[in-house]
């Protein structure tokens, strides 16, 4: 079960993104005044691909300064409203609640978490060294991507019986489901009942070693600012101001209109049960589209939505500059450039986030330049977080992302 265990960590809500090496496709120009609409060909390219490597459902959009400019749903439920789980971009909305906690002056980005939280957090290895907020944004606060007993805390009995029923593993849940404190304080707690060597990766404040973990303790850090839920404040400071009606937290608020997830399995997609994730800072927002594309366009507009300021440019200028350097190559290929506060840096300026959970998968993207700007967003109902898809991960991903980013520069051109 360890070597397992070790090898689901580095799947379950990866940050890889497909989006970087981006220059080779297309040339940012000028945006014609009268743009024409996406022709059938492109459904078309999409619609084989889909068939190609069998994904389900997807749905996709492209925006242009302030307006998107162009969407589509695909395959099974190809509905515009459908709504999928966005992975690891839920980590963007995470930072942007700090960064809004941070402009009220309610914390500073530097200083020790343990001030603001009933318990200590710090490194047995380092215990001089501060895990600061800031740390936690840039995945720089040594912290192993996953905690020992993730698995066990994400899923709740009945998910971990279907994957123990389905796919043989041997995941004993909890007698006592922990709250996030509880959980949180006995793994990084030396002497907690989680705790784990394991938990900890490397010096804090040293290089960047993504961190799950780091995000779930940074939602629980705004929990204890706000005396709220995390699910509680994005809704009432992020959501609803966009007016992202189609998004949120729990399945059973879409349980209408949720794409059904799946993942690849002895030749075949096996559709998996619609579950809640645990992990609310760092990957359990699902969203569609149409809301996705307001909360980008905020980014691409200097905080600015419609007539909703929800951050100042400043700090939008924070979160999408490089803040740690971030070198390799990503699981599908592309080069990384850097991380900024809860937004990865790709190479020729672009700036987004992709995810994987059970069953899903999502990336988005943007593109600011002094010319105008852009940006693209694809979700789909495939994952790749329990069983490793190796055709899904290297060659689906980039191959639609080139397509969607083809496209876009037509449109921008």
């Amino acid at each position: 079960m360890k070597v397992k265990r070790n090898i689901i960590y580095g799947l379950i809500i990866t940050a890889g993104v497909v989006l970087a090496g981006i220059s080779s496709f297309f040339i940012i120009s000028s945006l014609k005044p009268n743009q024409a609409p996406i022709q059938d060909p492109f459904d078309t390219k999409i619609e084989n691909l889909m068939a190609e490597y069998e994904i389900p459902s997807l749905a996709a959009g492209i925006v242009i300064n302030e307006t998107l400019v162009w969407e589509n749903g695909y395959g099974n439920q190809s509905d515009l409203d459908t709504v999928y789980m966005i992975g690891s971009i839920t980590k963007t909305f995470t930072a942007t609640a700090i960064l809004q906690l941070n402009e009220s002056n309610l914390l500073n980005l530097d200083d020790n978490i343990s001030d603001y939280i009933p318990f200590t957090v710090r490194h047995p290895d380092y215990p001089n060294i501060p895990i600061t907020t800031r740390m936690l944004l840039t995945h720089t606060a040594g912290l192993q991507t996953n905690l020992y007993w993730s698995l066990e805390y994400y899923f709740n009995n009945q998910t971990i019986d279907w994957i123990n029923d389905n796919l043989g593993w041997g995941i004993i849940a909890f007698s006592h489901r922990p709250t996030l404190e509880e959980f949180l304080n006995g793994s990084l707690n030396p002497l907690g009942p989680y705790y784990n060597d394991y938990n900890w990766y490397q010096e804090p404040g040293k290089e960047f070693h993504y961190s799950n973990a780091g995000f779930q303790l940074l939602g629980y850090l705004v929990e204890q600012i706000t005396n709220q839920s995390l699910e509680e404040y994005v809704q009432e400071n992020i959501f609803n101001p966009l007016n992202m009606s189609h998004s949120g937290y729990f399945y059973e608020d879409f349980i209408d209109n949720h794409a059904i997830p799946y993942e690849w399995s002895d030749n075949a997609n096996l559709e998996l049960p619609l579950y809640n994730m645990n992990v609310t800072g760092a990957g359990s927002i699902r969203s569609t589209i149409s809301d996705m594309v307001k909360y980008m366009i905020a980014f691409m507009n200097q905080g600015r939505y419609n007539k909703t300021q929800l951050l100042s440019p400043e700090s939008v200028t924070l979160m999408l500059s490089s803040q740690v350097i971030r070198t390799g190559t990503s699981t599908e290929g592309f080069t990384n450039k850097g991380y900024g506060l809860g937004w990865c840096i790709y190479e020729s300026g672009y700036k987004g986030h992709g995810g994987a959970t059970p069953g899903f998968s999502a990336n988005m993207w943007i593109k600011l330049s002094s010319r105008g700007s852009f940006g693209g967003i694809v979700m789909f109902n495939r994952g790749s977080a329990l069983i490793y898809d190796y055709n899904l991960i290297n060659s689906f991903i980039p191959e639609i992302n080139k397509l969607l980013l083809i496209e876009a520069g037509k449109l921008f051109y």
